[in-house]
């Protein structure tokens, strides 16, 4: 099984959607690149696999390239196609564009049962592969380092800005609660500094999850490749998530992350985290004060649920598990 992967060198999705389950997939030979061109083509691959569509290489051409050098095509979907309005890809996102190469495609892959719903009416060859992590190996190992306070962690991109409002008047409370403040540490990581617009989204969104910075600071960009040393500095993930159709159809990556340290996760309680048995599930904005507090200060808490999620996800979503699930779809389309 030879593998042409079209993605970007530091896309997150394309990390683990793409480059991190094919590295650990039995095939024959795995070429990356990040522009599809024939003199890559003539190599003869037997599989183009690609998320969500290719940029700079028009449906037509593709079609040509397919029909020509007879790969088949594997479109991957980790995401709805139509954006929530208040996105900041929202006025430019190709979602014809995706929706186009989803019609077109051998398989499509995506990580949920709510995106295969969506799917299904546009190309009815689709097939759930969940995101999955290869636990205890390369950056997924449990290494931690320790502090004299517990350390609340947020991992994401700038297009969570909306998500993270969600947290700032609870964690004013968190803020008045001197008992507790001296408790605890709040960062938040994965900025690429990528000119003056990400940066004053950036900056409000520190200031939301740090009540100011009254309850900490924030720590930089790292590539997808060494992301996860972020959560060495950690000891809670926080997960806000607001219940919108688009969100929903997110995958559970970030209560995966968590688990491959063994930390607890506290959340909101919308899809795609309702579902996941072992974190603190947040109903309504008391809960996350109330949720702060008790992993804060009850460390036995903390380690019981953390490791349950642990256990929980390395059952569930471990890669090499999926991955023999991948071999059989490539194989058989």
């Amino acid at each position: 099984m030879r593998i042409l992967v079209i993605t970007q060198q530091n896309s997150g999705v394309g990390y683990h959607r793409l480059m991190l389950p094919v590295y650990y997939l039995e095939k024959t030979y795995a070429y990356f690149t990040d522009v599809l061109t024939e003199e890559v083509l003539e190599e003869k691959f037997d599989i183009l696999l690609i998320n969500r569509f290719i940029p700079n290489t028009h449906i037509d051409k593709l079609l040509e390239y397919k029909s020509k050098y007879g790969f088949k095509l594997i479109v991957d979907i980790d995401d709805y196609w139509y954006l929530d309005t208040s996105h900041i890809l929202y006025s430019v996102y190709p979602s014809q564009v995706i929706i186009d190469h989803i019609k077109i495609a051998d398989l499509v892959t995506c990580t949920n049962e709510l995106l295969w719903n969506e799917i299904r009416p546009i190309n009815s060859n689709v097939a759930i592969l969940p995101n999955a992590l290869p636990f205890n190996e390369d950056q997924f190992v449990d290494v931690r380092t320790e502090s004299d306070k517990i350390r609340f962690i947020y991992t994401g991109s700038i297009t969570h800005e909306e998500d993270i409002k969600i947290i700032q008047f609870p964690f004013k409370k968190v803020a008045s609660d001197v008992q507790l403040k001296n408790k605890v540490h709040f960062q938040l990581c994965g900025f690429n500094d990528e000119g003056a617009g990400s940066a004053a989204i950036w900056h409000r969104m520190i200031s939301n999850f740090t009540c100011g910075l009254k309850l900490g600071g924030t720590r930089r960009y790292l590539p997808v490749t060494e992301y996860m040393n972020f959560y060495n500095d950690s000891d809670v993930s926080v997960v806000p998530l607001r219940a919108t159709k688009f969100n929903a159809m997110k995958s559970n990556l970030k209560i995966l992350e968590a688990a491959c340290k063994k930390i607890p996760v506290i959340c909101s309680n919308t899809p795609p985290y309702d579902t996941a048995p072992y974190v603190y599930k947040v109903n309504k904005q008391t809960d996350w004060y109330q949720g702060i507090k008790k992993l804060a200060t009850d460390a036995i808490y903390r380690q019981e649920i953390g490791l349950a999620n642990y256990e929980w996800c390395n059952e569930n979503f471990n890669l090499h598990k999926v991955n023999k699930l991948r071999k059989e779809l490539y194989a058989s389309n």
